[in-house]
């Protein structure tokens, strides 16, 4: 399948000499008719604690109690976003880093949300873009990812291909596979270009990564984003454990720097558009952003605009500093 319709315009970000693709696609590439499928494991399964938790997020706050010890699952945000509107996609391009992640559980992400409804009657999103959790992968590689719920996060939706849901056509990019190259600091460079966007005619959700189409998700999996989605989100997230009273550490966001730090060391999001209904991208102006930085002590971001760049932003942060006990 292709979609029916497509935005007006597509850019790819300028001239670029190296393309981001997946490590496994070294070792070759899937025949005609055929999709690249990560391969579960039982490590994978032992790791999630239950086939049930297998490839699927918990709704924050979740506490749990192991040993007589209280464990507090925390979820921290650094983003940008346009709401109460009617939208049928995103586009970015989005900073690849590796950030520092210890432990297995907790996670670091950089991402887009497309998303209607709400936390208390039932939220619907579509979320795309890369994430270290040593959880899901066994590794701390930055992977490219998928996720869907139509419940926040109650019942439904999963990430990838774990769960029927996300409908795949590529044969040439693998959800939850590594990608091939990430930025360093005050490094060389490296970002991919995500979009989401409804199809018209036939109400799919589109996901491509550069030029690829990945596959859809089908509007009667998220049915409060059948017609358009309401908010439109870019950013980072990490989630970090707490135990009882004791410290913890706290996961890097981006590359690990705050966002006052710039280009080659912070992490970005460039390019930043939504889509109309009419399915043509507009920018939005820095102006007309609203943020949320959920503890600037630790992580924070910065929003500009510019002719090369479009309206963009610098976020992250490295988590447990002097000012972030």
């Amino acid at each position: 399948m292709r979609p029916k319709s497509n935005s007006i315009r597509d850019k790819t970000g300028g001239n670029k000499t190296y393309i981001i693709h997946q490590l496994w696609r070294t070792k070759g590439e899937c025949p005609e008719n055929t999709i690249p499928i990560r391969r579960t494991t039982r490590d994978d399964l032992i790791r999630s604690g239950s086939i049930k938790n297998y490839g699927r997020k918990s709704p924050p706050p979740t506490i749990y109690h192991t040993d007589g010890v209280q464990t507090e699952e925390v979820h921290e945000h650094t983003c940008v976003y346009v709401d109460y509107g009617q939208f049928h996609g995103s586009k970015s391009r989005i900073s690849i880093w590796k950030p520092n992640v210890l432990r297995t559980r907790e996670f670091s992400l950089a991402q887009t949300w497309v998303v209607n409804g709400d936390w208390d009657t039932g939220l619907n999103t579509l979320e795309s873009g890369w994430q270290i959790l040593h959880a899901l992968y066994g590794d701390k590689n930055p992977r490219l990812f998928a996720y869907w719920t139509g419940d926040t996060y109650q019942e439904t939706g999963c990430y990838n291909l774990d769960c029927p849901g996300f409908v795949q056509v590529s044969r040439h990019i693998s959800l939850g596979a590594s990608l091939n190259a990430f930025s360093t600091y005050n490094g060389e460079q490296y970002d991919f270009l995500l979009t989401i966007e409804k199809d018209q005619e036939t109400g799919l959700w589109w996901l491509k990564f550069e030029t690829y189409l990945i596959g859809y998700w089908p509007s009667f999996i998220v049915p409060k984003l059948a017609v358009s989605a309401r908010k439109i989100v870019w950013g980072g997230e990490i989630v970090y454990y707490t135990r009882g009273q004791g410290t913890h550490t706290l996961p890097q966001m981006g590359s690990g720097h705050f966002a006052e730090k710039g280009f080659r060391k912070a992490a970005y999001f460039n390019s930043l558009e939504y889509i109309d209904t009419s399915n043509y991208p507009i920018t939005p102006s820095p102006q007309h952003l609203e943020a949320t930085v959920t503890r600037p002590e630790c992580y924070n971001l910065m929003v500009g605009s510019s002719q090369r760049w479009g309206t963009y932003f610098f976020y992250g942060g490295p988590g447990r500093n002097p000012q972030c006990p």
